[in-house]
C-alpha cells in the first residue's frame, strides 16, 4: 500500500524542472502579451494623432493634396461644370499617388467630369513631363512643384 502510494505521488507531481519550465513558458506567454497591449495603445494613440490631422484638413480639403495643393486650386479655377479633365501621370508617379490623385481629383473638381483619355479632355494635369501628344493638343496654363496644367488649344 505504500508503494503504491509513492507511484500515485510521483505520477501526479510535477518535478521541479517541469515546474520551472512552465513558470518560464508562463512568463514568456505575460510578456509577449503585455509587449502586444503596450503596442496596440501606442498604435490607438498614432491614429488618434491621425483623426485629429485628418479632422483639421477636412476644412480645407485642398490640404489634404499635401504637396500638389496648389496645383488642384489653380486648375481648378480653370474649370466649370460642364468641363472634362483627365489626369496624366509620369513613370515616376507609383499607383497609391495615382490612386489618390484620381479619388481626389473626382470630389475636388467637381461637378467637372473626369475621364480617362486625354484626347476627350478640355484641361489635363500631368504629373510628370507631358507626353509629345498634350503637347501638341493642349496649351500649358501653369507649372506648379513639376505638375502641368493645360487647356484644349484653340483649333
Amino acid at each position: 500500500m505504500q508503494t503504491a502510494a509513492r507511484d500515485l505521488a510521483g505520477t501526479s507531481g510535477a518535478s521541479r524542472s517541469e515546474r520551472a519550465a512552465l513558470f518560464a513558458l508562463v512568463g514568456a506567454f505575460l510578456a509577449i502579451v503585455s509587449y502586444g497591449a503596450a503596442a496596440a495603445v501606442l498604435e490607438a494613440e498614432r491614429l488618434d494623432d491621425r483623426r485629429a490631422f485628418a479632422l483639421t484638413e477636412l476644412r480645407d480639403p485642398v490640404a489634404t493634396a499635401g504637396e500638389s495643393a496648389e496645383a488642384f486650386s489653380r486648375f481648378r479655377s480653370e474649370l466649370d461644370a460642364r468641363s472634362r479633365f483627365a489626369l496624366v501621370f509620369g513613370s515616376a508617379v507609383d499607383r497609391d499617388q495615382r490612386g489618390f490623385y484620381h479619388l481626389f481629383a473626382g470630389f475636388f473638381l467637381y461637378p467637372a467630369v473626369a475621364v480617362d483619355d486625354p484626347a476627350r479632355a478640355d484641361a489635363v494635369m500631368v504629373f510628370g513631363s507631358p507626353p509629345p501628344s498634350v503637347l501638341r493638343e493642349f496649351e500649358r496654363l501653369d507649372l506648379l512643384d513639376g505638375i502641368w496644367l493645360g487647356r484644349r488649344a484653340a483649333s
